[in-house]
């Protein structure tokens, strides 16, 4: 693999956090970068432009990664892609439909890179996740429901609050999870969407949520909340299949734990969550069916199905064991963060040295999320 010269402009809070993930990736170079204000923290003999076009014209980077506030990632990831860049965009891929369709479209034309900033999709535990649900091994996903509760400390005056420049909280923050479902599902098409939002007294939308409608009756409920300190941030995710659930803590998801209902094949594919620990396992004939209390009648519950046959969702499955399991990365957040980012950039460079490749995100995938984050922003 040979030199690749990167320039990151946006070179503040989240811009830095990249430098850190990707630094000593071998064969890239940080040849520049820009920002608002020149930050103390720039590596000595790093060029630092206030203008993101001078930056471009007069050092000529091979790769461009795109930190700025949202507004402004079509116009930059635009001028940078016409002048033969291969660009890393930072969510969201732009804040118009139009924007984002030009930039799939520009791409196309000019023969270069570009992907966004999904970060999910490289967490070992949200792999796992869709191989699980992909290949029907707790039989079908029906239901996704994602809460976010992050710090809302950030001064009125921020950029964040102001959509003309973020799209709101669903375009600017949701559609990492939009993403997600679709990551999850291997499909990202939707049959219906709506959202709600809260304005607070003083004017600004600190919580929103949206319901979206999947193919195949997955319905996925999305609430995220920037209101609270952020001692107090939270995410969580819960996926209901047929035959169990699962439960997954930290927007970078760190832990959770399963309870599903397997038979000896699909057992083993629990496995593939990390650092998996089994905390009970009971034989189906041994499960006592609680779903009606005592004395409620002789007709129900119904007689038990021979051999180990259930019903969920109309189908039949069969199954042995009932299985209770905890797993866990062996990291903290920020290092499962950086290992994410970096997985991203090594990805993206294998595939700059071999176009043959197909990239874990592409465009369309920004596309597609931003699509149902600007439906749910302008549901009634």
């Amino acid at each position: 693999m040979g030199e690749h010269r990167l320039a990151i402009l946006g070179y503040g809070g989240f811009g830095q956090f990249l430098h850190h993930a990707w630094e000593g990736i071998p064969g890239l170079v940080l040849v520049a970068v820009s920002g608002r204000r020149r930050s103390p923290r720039i590596p000595p003999g790093v060029p630092y432009y206030p203008d993101w076009r001078e930056l471009i014209e007069r050092e000529q980077p091979e790769i461009v990664a795109i930190a700025t506030p949202p507004v402004t990632h079509a116009p930059i990831a635009r001028y940078a892609m016409e002048r033969g860049c291969h660009v890393i965009v930072e969510k969201p891929l732009a804040t118009t439909l139009e924007d984002a369709q030009e930039l799939v479209a520009l791409r196309d034309r000019r023969g270069v890179r570009a992907t966004v900033d999904f970060t999910l999709r490289y967490s070992p535990i949200v792999e796992a996740l869709a191989r699980i649900t992909q290949e029907g091994i707790l039989g079908r996903l029906i239901r996704v429901m994602i809460e976010n509760y992050a710090s809302g400390e950030l001064p009125r005056e921020h950029w964040f609050w102001d959509w003309e420049q973020s799209g709101g909280i669903l375009v600017e923050h949701g559609v990492h999870f939009f993403d997600l479902v679709h990551f999850l599902l291997g499909n990202p098409t939707v049959r219906s969407v709506s959202g709600v939002a809260y304005r607070r007294g003083d004017g600004l939308v600190d919580r929103m949520a949206a319901l979206v409608l999947h193919p195949e009756g997955v319905v996925a409920s999305h609430f995220h909340a920037f209101s609270r300190p952020g001692f107090l941030e939270r995410t969580s995710l819960r996926l209901a299949y047929d035959l169990g659930e699962v439960e997954v803590e930290g927007w970078i998801p760190l832990s959770g734990t399963v309870r599903a209902l397997v038979n000896e094949r699909t057992k083993g594919y629990l496995e593939l969550l990390p650092g998996l620990e089994v905390i009970q396992e009971v034989p189906v004939e041994e499960l006592g069916d609680v779903s009606r209390p005592e004395g409620w009648g002789d007709e129900w519950p119904l007689p038990p199905p021979p051999g180990r046959e259930v019903r969920s969702g109309g189908r039949t499955y069969y199954v042995e064991t009932f299985v209770e399991a905890r797993f866990s990365l062996s990291l903290s957040k920020a290092e499962a963060y950086t290992a994410c980012l970096r997985s991203l950039m090594e990805e993206f460079l294998a595939w700059i040295e071999d176009p043959a490749r197909r990239p874990r995100v592409s465009l369309e995938d920004g596309l597609r999320a931003l699509e149902v984050a600007l439906a749910a922003t302008r549901s009634p």
